[in-house]
């Protein structure tokens, strides 16, 4: 134990008990997603997107690995709005343990993961980018290259798909751009992150973009939890 331990004891960020900053017990409480096929929720091997689904989508995988219930609420907020530095350790080392489960699986390409860009705005108001981190974690754990700058978002106000209609998001398909189309080249597959997936618009929009400059490049996601709206029935957005 050092010095800073004993000053600032370790507590959980969830149920606060001291030790870690985030407890056996609670960790048994973050449920693993199964592997399924991101549109159509059937079970999927390694979370491939069914060929039938990909005649109308284009990322190939969505990787998922918790659901999305009030524990994680709890801790995603925190890192995210809460500038809670022990919350940030504990959701990015958790992340790279559960990631190390895919590990051997993963495939011998040239590999590339990209976070999902936030505008100035919001990079102003939480002063950083939180899933740029987690895409670093991402990068590491899998053993790809990292590249934060490849994919912009354009400029104006963010709004959150998931209060979208599926008109209204059919407006906003194109808010990302490619800054530098060459440093795509020689690439075999992007992992696309983000923290969480509610419609899967956002991950679309970014696969798309990629896909107009080399349709060959296998475009791949990992997002920590499913939203909320992912499980809504979709009527309007199918």
């Amino acid at each position: 134990m050092n010095i800073l331990d004993i000053l600032f004891p370790k507590s959980c960020t969830i149920c606060s008990k001291n030790g870690e900053y985030l407890c056996s017990r609670c960790k048994k409480l973050f449920k693993k997603t199964l592997p399924e096929c991101y549109k159509c929720r059937k079970i999927s091997p390694q979370y491939i997107t069914h060929e039938r689904c990909k005649e109308k989508f284009t990322l190939d995988s969505v990787i998922v690995l918790w659901e999305y219930n009030e524990l994680s609420s709890v801790i995603l907020k925190k890192y995210k709005y809460g500038s809670v530095y022990d919350a940030e350790d504990t959701l990015l080392e958790f992340t790279k343990e559960r990631l190390e489960e895919f590990v051997q699986n993963k495939e011998n390409k040239i590999s590339l993961t990209i976070p999902v860009p936030i505008s100035t705005s919001r990079l102003r108001e939480r002063g950083f980018n939180q899933t740029e981190e987690l895409a670093k974690v991402v990068s590491n754990t899998l053993g790809s290259m990292f590249d934060s700058s490849i994919v912009k978002k354009k400029g104006g106000d963010d709004i959150h798909q998931s209060l979208l209609d599926k008109e209204e998001r059919e407006q906003h398909r194109s808010n990302f751009y490619i800054d530098d189309t060459d440093k795509l080249k020689d690439i075999k597959e992007i992992i696309i992150v983000d923290d969480v997936i509610t419609t899967g618009s956002t991950l679309e929009q970014i696969s798309e973009v990629i896909k107009k400059v080399d349709n060959n490049i296998s475009v791949k996601a990992v997002c920590l939890f499913r939203g909320r709206a992912y499980y809504k029935k979709e009527t309007k957005q199918t």
